[in-house]
């Protein structure tokens, strides 16, 4: 992340002009050793000189003090990684005080917002007590709404709108979350398919697909995504969760989804464990929690990141465009501790405990190493 660097570059830009010390001195009223502390970082030029020297070297004051309002996608990727890595091994309160002073540094980069705002709600549990959680979603949805509304853009306005939903269901708030998202419209045919429709047209059949593929994917994965919801909805209907289940399975098969995006699979898995546990079919669940394991135990899984297949094998400039880029939103480190605990420390299981088959499952998470892969 930049940084304000005014001296080195008031010696730049004064080299830069040929002139010396004494001759920039001259001109701004001021004494030669004044500039000297300057440029050696031992002071700094009075706030009401910074218009003169700005104009004396032809820039702009935000140039003369190294200040960039905006950082690059891949200075917002870096950062988010950096925190996310560090919410793994450092206290919340010190790497939140590191977020919240990126937010204070680059608060008209809107990119920069929403990633910080999706990193709080990634990591928002680790801060303790229910009530400091509650607040740091709260401070999420703060940043959402302001990305929504003054970034000025359509896509990433929209992500930030969903998330803000997002928080306010975590908050308890379905009033707020549903009278965020019903008034959306959305066009009969989407966007995507126009645009493929018209690179087609102009005979750029690689754009074409390019669009198409993402469009598929991301839709296909939506869809992957909303059946452990649904099952969820027919817990007391259990006919309707063998079928979401079978369903589910099958569009993963279908799309290749356990290689290309296994985490897909964990929600599944678990949710359905958890739904046949409840209903006291317990091989079910047992036959779930097993390959839920086998999963986490495949050596290509970890570290997590999004790849395509051998169908979808025109993403990589799509997931280029995304805030993380391939990474996942939550370190490794982190996410394979949640997968152990959620089995282990789940009273959803507490059914299967005398189970045979749940002890070596239990066994087998507890020598599981994925984390540190």
């Amino acid at each position: 992340m930049q940084t304000i660097q005014i001296g080195a570059n008031i010696a730049s830009l004064r080299k830069e002009k040929g002139v010396t010390q004494e001759e920039l001195a001259d001109y701004l009223g001021i004494s030669k050793p004044a500039v000297s502390k300057w440029e050696s970082g031992q002071s700094y030029p009075d706030i009401l000189l910074l218009p003169r020297l700005a104009a004396y070297f032809n820039r702009t004051v935000d140039e003369l003090l190294g200040y960039a309002a905006q950082m690059t996608v891949e200075e917002v990727k870096s950062l988010y990684i950096r925190l996310a890595d560090a919410f793994a091994d450092e206290p919340f309160d010190t790497v939140y005080a590191r977020c919240e002073e990126a937010v204070k540094s680059h608060y008209a980069c809107f990119r920069l917002l929403f990633a910080m705002a999706q990193l709080l709600v990634n990591h928002a549990p680790l801060a303790g007590a229910p009530d400091r959680v509650a607040a740091v979603y709260r401070e999420a949805s703060g940043l959402f709404l302001r990305v929504e509304r003054e970034s000025g853009e359509t896509g990433l306005a929209r992500q930030a709108l969903s998330m803000r939903a997002f928080c306010a269901l975590v908050l308890q708030q379905p009033d707020e979350a549903i009278k965020l998202l019903e008034g959306i419209e959305e066009l009969s045919l989407s966007g995507d398919q126009l645009l493929a429709k018209a690179y087609a047209m102009q005979g750029e059949t690689g754009k074409a697909k390019d669009v198409l593929q993402k469009y598929l994917y991301q839709n296909a994965a939506g869809l992957f995504g909303a059946f452990p919801d649904l099952m969820t909805c027919y817990a007391d209907e259990p006919e309707k969760i063998d079928i979401c289940l079978q369903k589910a399975l099958a569009l993963g098969d279908t799309f290749d989804f356990q290689d290309m995006h296994p985490g897909l699979y964990f929600t599944l898995y678990l949710t359905a464990a958890a739904l046949y546990a409840a209903l006291h079919q317990n091989d079910r669940a047992l036959d779930l929690l097993e390959a839920y394991v086998d999963l986490l135990s495949r050596k290509d899984v970890f570290p997590l990141k999004l790849k395509g297949s051998a169908f979808f094998d025109r993403l990589e400039p799509y997931f280029q465009t995304l805030n993380l880029g391939t990474n996942v939103p939550r370190s490794n480190a982190l996410i394979c501790r949640d997968l152990k605990t959620t089995v282990t420390g789940n009273p959803a299981f507490q059914t299967l405990k005398d189970e045979s088959r749940f002890r070596r499952i239990i066994r087998r998470l507890e020598h599981w190493e994925g984390d540190k892969r």
